[in-house]
């Protein structure tokens, strides 16, 4: 679960490297909402999870949203990125940590306002009433 005390606070540094090899540090993201996701390869609800995000970032093209995959290895998150791909960039993490989110297992999903803090955080599968409704708090 994540960390309560991290809604209404700067967001932790983080970054992801694609499997492209750009890396996209979520800290220099400000001036934009962002949708922060952890997930993993082996994780089913995971892959449940997709259409609703891919189709969340696809109705709000202004909204950044980052896939870091945890616990996971560059060849696995290759495959499930054939498996299972997606309008929005997802790689593993490379600078920051999810522990610092408060995260212990995914699917943990981060909303962070244009100001860079945490306005709420949702574990679980998603669905589209509930990306909708964080959705409203900070795009």
């Amino acid at each position: 679960m994540a960390r309560p005390s991290l809604i209404g606070n700067a967001a932790p540094r983080i970054a992801i490297q694609t499997l492209e090899g750009s890396q996209i540090r979520v800290w220099e993201l400000r001036g934009k909402a962002v949708v922060l996701d952890f997930w993993a390869s082996w994780c089913v609800s995971c892959a449940e999870d997709l259409p609703v995000l891919s189709g969340a970032s696809t109705a709000h093209p202004a909204v950044a949203f980052v896939g870091a995959a945890m616990q996971d290895t560059t060849s696995a998150v290759r495959v499930f990125e054939q498996r299972h791909p997606h309008p929005y960039p997802v790689g593993e993490i490379v600078a920051g940590d999810y522990h610092a989110y408060g995260v212990f297992a995914p699917p943990v999903t981060f909303f962070i306002d244009a100001q860079g803090l945490v306005v709420a955080s949702f574990a679980g599968p998603l669905d589209t009433q509930t990306v909708n409704h964080y959705l409203g708090l900070i795009a």
